[in-house]
């Protein structure tokens, strides 16, 4: 009842009229449980406001009304940016109150200080009884390798001092003027900054540290100046959020010509090893950078190089990231490309830095020019070894030119094709749309059998779809496609539109939560895995063929469209998941996440008490903190987890179960050995005989819990043989055999006509 009123309060938000008066309660609301929470520091918040005078009552109204969206804090020990990771809704819900309605033992709130970590009496959290006693009270701080115990009441005038600086536009620190220097740049609204910062900790023994805040929020400068108390040999500054790409830089290099400079742009998660190594590499005469990955996981640019107008050809840019597998360690380009480079800060005066006038988007290719022009015979280097990943929104500079649209560039189509080639493609030709210059292109088959695949999902790019099981999914069948001597590489859905795909053979579209319409070219198959609801005969009329993992309803879409769909179940990574012969604890195990609702295969135990110990996020509203095991689970500890426990529970989205579609979970546990009870859905047991048994409702669930594991499920020989058989007749590799078969059956009937 509690899930579907709150599913309804929400949906009243956006109804016109209505929506307003909604806001406005729930900001009501927001305020009663902050004030009444006796966390609220009036003076601090007003330090960050430059109030000279507040009271609780004005900083909570302000905070809830807008503060909270502006990366303001309440608490010195609490921050809105850090703390909004693991909490629900951070952009609509203030994360102050989203914390005192989740599982307050367990949320990150300040980056240096670890609160769950912190020993607490009774049943209040580590921040309430630390923020009760802080008269007297100590945090331990961690920075980097530093750890220290610190008096609240220091953290707290720390914290009014810097709200103060970045307040009245004093947010400055200087860094050292010689030696080696690393910019490290942060943008606005970035919840990850400690991580970044924490870099700068890592790095600052062995080179000067320089962090440009841009747009900053008070948290950033707060987290900076305490860094700075523990760490020599860190700078650093807040600049305007409208501060463009070289004038952000040129504001944090100081004066100086001795060693290597080397600028970290703001969404890079570059490693200290990666950085280090890329001050080591550049050297006068020699410049290197990374190559560069773009917001949607594909290849923003290995260099770049000129084409004889005023735009450069960012080399590989719009390739997946695969393409750079058969690039050499290290690729000579005709100019750099990209926020993140390292040069001799000898080369970086003489050329005169960045131009602060050229914009943003080719600034660093404007640098490489004028280095090449100060400097006969410099060099430039790609280290393709270090990739610079950019998955956080992009907030600050924003691709803005310089008027007039920079300098023309020289012509050296010739180098970029050798790094094309190297790529493992041959330049046919050149194409100019709107003065921008791009190659056409043939892909050079490794073996005469060999197709380059393209396998498309819904997950988004990086960290953030590393927890989707489509993105687990498309990487076991690319391992088994290699396996079989085929070429891959997997786009996530914010490529789904990239413009190189015209170099694929095919494309395999595993269809998910998202409709993912196919190229013009190639080969075109669909696997629908999940959500058949959504399916209409037009999107299956768009393939060549369509395979579903159900029986039944590969059957029924196929009578009722008139066009044939293949049954092709979901399957199991046989290399990764098989038995290790581990010992099995009695523990009960999920992995999932929440969906947003109150899954009744979690929830229903639980309630029961029954002991579930669950892997997954967005899970803290709806079960004790002490059934949480973790928010995430590495996918290559998965085998082990699920042999281990006594049991695994599964469950099924709502339209996947009545329509057959059996998920992967029991075939992966299967396969490790585990023993899985599962919501019941048509076809699982002629795929799994006795191996996994099946529930309908919660009491026949609680039914099958209630009864010792032993007796419901098959003894050690049986578990053994049931593995066996889902590892060979239900792996992904059985699966590759299934659809480059159809694939070459497609392809032999278009090159017959």
């Amino acid at each position: 009842m509690r899930a579907r009123l709150r599913v309804a309060w929400r949906r009243l938000r956006d109804v016109p009229l209505v929506g307003s008066a909604v806001r406005a309660a729930d900001r009501l609301w927001w305020a009663r449980a902050i004030a009444a929470s006796g966390l609220v520091d009036a003076e601090y918040y007003g330090a960050q406001r430059g109030w000279a005078d507040t009271s609780p009552a004005r900083a909570v109204k302000d905070y809830v009304r807008r503060g909270f969206r502006a990366g303001l804090s309440l608490n010195p020990l609490f921050d809105e940016l850090i703390a909004g990771r693991s909490l629900p809704e951070p952009d609509r819900v203030p994360a102050l109150y989203a914390y005192l309605l989740s599982d307050r033992f367990t949320v990150r709130l300040h980056p240096w200080w670890d609160a769950p970590s912190t020993p607490v009496r009774g049943d209040r959290p580590a921040l309430e009884t630390v923020w009760d006693a802080r008269a007297d009270a100590t945090i331990t701080v961690r920075i980097g390798s530093i750890t220290r115990e610190v008096a609240v009441v220091d953290v707290r005038a720390w914290a009014l001092e810097a709200a103060h600086e970045w307040r009245h536009g004093k947010a400055s620190r200087s860094p050292a003027g010689e030696g080696d220097l690393v910019v490290r740049l942060l943008q606005k609204r970035d919840r990850d900054y400690s991580e970044r910062l924490a870099l700068a900790a890592t790095l600052a023994p062995s080179a000067a540290v320089s962090v440009g805040m841009v747009g900053g929020e008070p948290a950033q400068w707060v987290a900076f100046d305490m860094l700075t108390r523990f760490v020599a040999g860190v700078g650093g500054r807040v600049l305007d959020a409208r501060t463009e790409y070289g004038d952000a830089v040129g504001q944090c290099v100081p004066v100086g010509v001795d060693g290597r400079l080397c600028v970290v742009g703001p969404r890079s998660d570059l490693s200290a090893s990666h950085v280090r190594l890329l001050l080591e590499s550049a050297s006068p005469g020699l410049a290197v950078s990374p190559a560069e990955l773009a917001a949607d996981g594909t290849i923003l640019a290995v260099g770049s190089a000129g084409t004889g107008t005023r735009r450069p050809l960012r080399i590989l840019n719009g390739h997946p990231s695969e393409d750079l597998e058969r690039l050499p360690s290290e690729v000579e380009a005709p100019l750099l490309s990209g926020p993140t480079f390292a040069v001799a800060r000898a080369d970086w005066t003489r050329a005169g830095g960045l131009d602060a006038g050229a914009g943003t988007l080719f600034a660093v290719e404007d640098l490489s020019l004028r280095l090449a022009h100060a400097v006969p015979g410099y060099l430039f280097r790609v280290l393709t070894t270090i990739v610079s990943t950019s998955w956080a929104r992009e907030e600050v500079f924003l691709g803005r030119r310089r008027a007039g649209g920079g300098p023309r560039y020289g012509d050296d189509r010739d180098i970029a094709a050798r790094t094309y080639g190297l790529a493992g493609f041959d330049v046919v030709g050149w194409h100019t749309h709107r003065g921008e210059t791009s190659p056409r292109l043939v892909w050079r088959k490794p073996t005469a059998a060999a197709l380059r695949w393209s396998i498309r999902i819904s997950s988004p790019p990086g960290p953030a779809g590393a927890v989707w099981g489509d993105t687990h999914f498309a990487r076991g069948l690319s391992r088994a496609l290699k396996r079989r001597g085929q070429t891959v590489v997997i786009d996530s859905h914010a490529a789904r539109d990239r413009p190189t795909a015209y170099l694929d053979d095919v494309t395999l579209v595993v269809r998910g939560p998202y409709r993912i319409r196919p190229p013009r070219s190639g080969t075109r198959i669909e696997w629908i895995i999940s959500h058949p609801d959504q399916i209409t005969r037009a999107e299956l009329a768009s393939f060549d063929a369509v395979f579903a993992a159900s029986d039944r309803w590969s059957r029924t879409a196929s009578a009722r469209w008139g066009l044939p769909v293949t049954p092709l179940l979901e399957c199991t990574d046989a290399d990764q998941f098989y038995p290790r012969g581990l010992t099995r604890t009695d523990e009960i195990v999920f992995v999932g996440t929440a969906r947003g609702i109150a899954r009744p295969s979690v929830v229903v135990p639980i309630a029961a008490g029954i002991p579930v110990r669950v892997y997954g996020p967005d899970w803290r509203t709806y079960i004790p903190a002490a059934a949480i095991a973790a928010d995430s689970i590495p996918n290559s500890e998965l085998s082990e987890r699920y042999e281990t426990a006594s049991i695994v529970l599964n469950d099924q989205w709502p339209a996947m179960q009545r329509e057959g579609f059996i998920a992967m979970r029991p075939f992966d546990v299967v396969a490790a050995g585990g023993r899985v009870i599962s919501e019941y859905v048509e076809g699982i047991e002629a795929v799994f005989g006795d191996a996994v048994p099946v529930f309908r409702t919660p009491a026949e669930l609680l039914d099958l819990l209630a009864q010792d594991p032993d007796d419901i499920f098959p003894d050690a020989t049986g578990i053994r043989r049931a593995s066996e058989r889902i590892r060979r007749e239900h792996s992904f590799d059985a699966r590759a055999d299934e659809l480059i078969a159809a694939v070459a059956r497609l392809r032999e009937d278009v090159d017959g006509l």
